[in-house]
């Protein structure tokens, strides 16, 4: 029963109430999508599929598809159950990514179409059947708070890219698009919070918030995160790289991390970004 109770508390509570995340779940959760990332890369290089950015071409229709699901739950429009609210969106969107990803590799070997292209493809058309379902029943509101978002969150961008050529940050320039990512998601987070009176549902974002007392310091936070995992990602490629150029033994770095390795979770960390900023603006424009 003591078992019963705490996943009823820290787990399925908080999924069918909408409440939000605790650090309980969020450990967990995080622990699980790192194990399942490692997972689908593996499964990607078994396949033989070239990792590069072609691949954020090819998911991030899913990406719209999946938040746009979950804020058809926000509006009404669908019912709150473990499918339609985290994790179960993420991992629905996500079997039905790989599910289109096997057809398109499949035809990549058979065709030489693209897979990314074919992916591209059938990921906008489910964005757009999906929408279209639910169209008559949508109200766009707020839209000058949606515009806001997206500005806020190019210029910020944009002073970040700047910055980076400046310094001659090159790591940060070659893996740009986890910032354009978490800026949209920090500006989604900063509008609804500071100007529309929204609730924050993640742990560490409330605790900052909070002492802050703005949710600004959302772009803080997502650069002190991001800047040094960017780094240190390269770096590993970068010290790798060079090891085997000079044809010495590495025992102390997983043979995984490679380029392709490097690409594959920083696409990674660019789609949580996106996810939860798309979702974020389509919450606030849709009721």
């Amino acid at each position: 029963m003591a078992i019963m109770d705490f996943l009823q508390k820290y787990f399925i509570t908080p999924i069918y109430t909408d409440s939000g995340y605790n650090l309980i779940n969020t450990i967990t959760y995080a622990i699980i999508a790192i194990v399942a990332l490692v997972g689908i890369y593996k499964l990607l290089k078994k396949l033989n599929v070239h990792i590069d950015y072609k691949l954020f071409y090819a998911v991030f229709p899913f990406i719209i598809f999946g938040s746009s699901l979950r804020t058809f739950v926000d509006s009404g429009t669908y019912k709150i159950g473990f499918w339609t609210v985290s994790p179960g969106i993420y991992i629905l969107t996500a079997a039905i990514f790989l599910a289109v990803l096997g057809l398109s590799v499949w035809l990549d070997q058979l065709k030489k179409i693209a897979y990314w292209k074919t992916c591209l493809l059938i990921g906008i058309s489910l964005v757009v059947i999906s929408f279209g379902l639910v169209a008559t029943k949508l109200n766009v509101v707020n839209v000058k708070y949606g515009l806001a978002i997206l500005g806020l969150a190019l210029i910020i961008s944009l002073a970040i890219w700047i910055a980076f050529k400046l310094l001659r940050f090159k790591a940060g320039t070659k893996h740009f698009l986890v910032f354009p990512a978490h800026m949209l998601d920090a500006a989604a987070t900063f509008i609804a919070v500071d100007f529309l009176a929204a609730t924050e549902k993640h742990p560490l974002p409330v605790f900052a918030t909070n002492i802050f007392g703005t949710a600004a310091i959302m772009f803080a936070l997502k650069l002190l995160v991001l800047i040094p995992l960017v780094y240190f990602m390269d770096k590993e490629f970068e010290d790798n790289a060079n090891s085997q150029i000079r044809g010495v033994e590495n025992r102390t770095k997983p043979s995984i991390f490679d380029k392709q390795f490097v690409t594959f979770m920083l696409i990674s960390v660019a789609v949580l970004g996106f996810a939860e900023g798309i979702r974020d603006l389509l919450t606030i424009m849709i009721v």
